[in-house]
């Protein structure tokens, strides 16, 4: 063991790897690839015997002068806490047959998985995959049958000669283990049924954190949503104004959590617009947002969300946020004294109608911004000319636009005008330093001019 760490330490700092042939990486990369299931085995194992004889009279953990068994393996290998917790877990589910104080014996639960780790066919990862789907239905069924399905899962990974990977052993053991459980369907249901849930946290840093469990049915259909959304037509977003010669001038730089947000946005901009949707107080629930006339004439500062966390208070947001809302939303505009009187209260709305909105998106199709492809169902209608400047909310001065462009139009460089009624863009000076203006939508394809 101390060679192969000597070699591991000589390859390293040597960079040697950037030099060496394929079969040469592939062949060192496999060795290495033995060697840590090895010490992965040994640390889940070594982990039981630390617990073990840490909760015995010996009292490990209080003589090597650590409060717990997890700090002495923090100490020893230098791992995180949680990461100790896992290997305790795994080293539970393979504990070997036992003798309980009453005289009973105790049979192990994977004795053939076990003997995979030992032997360094599987790792921790391996292990994990294999047996929680096992551990979910170990006390419904029969420990033949259990043991049977141990056997099966433990010889794919120990009859080839390469290491089998964690998705194999998980889809095969997630099969197994759902042809056994005749009773789950039923279990799982009621379970599901009471552990749903969803919650809205409180604001840190601008943002709300959000989280729970979703029943898979819903899981499934807000995938369905985000994947049409973030990938409407199965190909990459991003703008291209050059199609001719075959490079893409930009890319959608948000990371695939920043686009399911701004997916689930545009989600639930177009709800309220539902016929369905029940009623709050009359009319179709309106995200509202309160600024002071000062802040709205000058465009900078705060203004306040009612109860957009958790806390069923006004929430401060960036004006910026208000900007955005009140394109497309209802405008309430509340002025008050410094002893809180309220001095003034306006009301506006600035929605397009459906009329207009269907006259729209027959001329824009989808997003203006181009390479966007949002689908016009899933687009907000942005005034040009903004309403608070004296636009007016009328087909000639809307386009359509999704929430993720519309948030950060101009933090990203874009410009929308209208030209003779219908609207062009000129993109960053980044992406196209002529800055010139381009037709949108069906417009931007020049048509081939008759007897060419």
């Amino acid at each position: 063991m101390a060679h192969a760490v000597a070699d591991l330490r000589s390859i390293l700092t040597t960079d040697a790897l950037d030099t060496a042939a394929r079969d040469d990486v592939l062949r060192f990369l496999t060795g290495v690839g033995d060697l840590y299931r090895q010490v992965e085995a040994t640390l889940v194992i070594g982990t039981g015997v630390i617990e073990k004889r840490s909760a015995s009279a010996e009292r490990f953990d209080v003589s090597s002068d650590c409060r717990s068994a997890n700090e002495v393996l923090q100490r020893t290998t230098g791992a995180a806490p949680t990461t100790v917790k896992r290997w305790s877990r795994l080293s539970s589910t393979i504990k070997p047959e036992r003798t309980l104080a009453s005289g009973e014996v105790r049979a192990a639960e994977f004795p053939a998985l076990r003997e995979a780790l030992t032997t360094g066919a599987i790792g921790a990862d391996g292990l994990e995959a294999a047996t929680r789907p096992l551990r979910e239905i170990k006390d419904r069924v029969d420990p033949a049958d259990l043991a049977e399905v141990d056997d099966v899962l433990a010889a794919m990974a120990t009859t080839s000669g390469a290491p089998v990977m964690c998705d194999t052993l998980r889809d095969a053991s997630l099969r197994l283990a759902t042809e056994l459980d005749i009773t789950g369907p039923e279990l799982e249901e009621e379970q599901a049924m009471r552990g749903r849930s969803l919650r809205i946290g409180v604001k840190r840093n601008g943002l709300v954190p959000i989280q729970g469990n979703l029943m898979v049915e819903t899981a499934g259909a807000l995938s369905v949503l985000l994947d049409s959304i973030n990938n409407p037509h199965g190909k990459p977003a991003g703008v291209k104004f050059r199609p001719s010669d075959g490079e893409d001038d930009s890319t959608d730089v948000r990371t695939m959590a920043q686009r399911n947000h701004d997916a689930l946005a545009t989600i639930l901009a177009a709800v309220p617009g539902a016929p369905d949707l029940p009623l709050n107080g009359g009319n179709a629930p309106v995200l509202v947002i309160h600024a002071t006339e000062e802040t709205v004439r000058t465009g900078a500062g705060w203004a306040s969300i009612p109860g957009a966390d958790g806390t069923g208070t006004d929430v401060p947001v960036p004006f910026a946020a208000a900007e955005h809302v009140g394109c497309c939303g209802t405008v309430q505009r509340l002025a008050s004294a410094a002893n809180g009187k309220i001095i003034k209260l306006t009301v506006a709305s600035r929605v397009f109608n459906t009329d207009q909105r269907r006259v729209i998106i027959a001329r824009d199709r989808s997003c203006v911004i181009p390479g966007c492809h949002t689908p016009a169902r899933w687009c907000e209608i942005h005034h040009v000319t903004e309403w608070a400047n004296g636009g007016k909310t009328d087909v000639s001065n809307g386009v359509l636009i999704c929430w993720h462009h519309h948030r950060f139009l101009e933090r990203m460089g874009w410009a929308i005008r209208m030209n003779d009624g219908v609207p062009e863009v000129r993109p960053p000076d980044w992406i196209d330093p002529i800055q010139a203006w381009h037709p949108t939508g069906p417009r931007a394809v020049a048509r081939p001019k008759r007897g060419a």
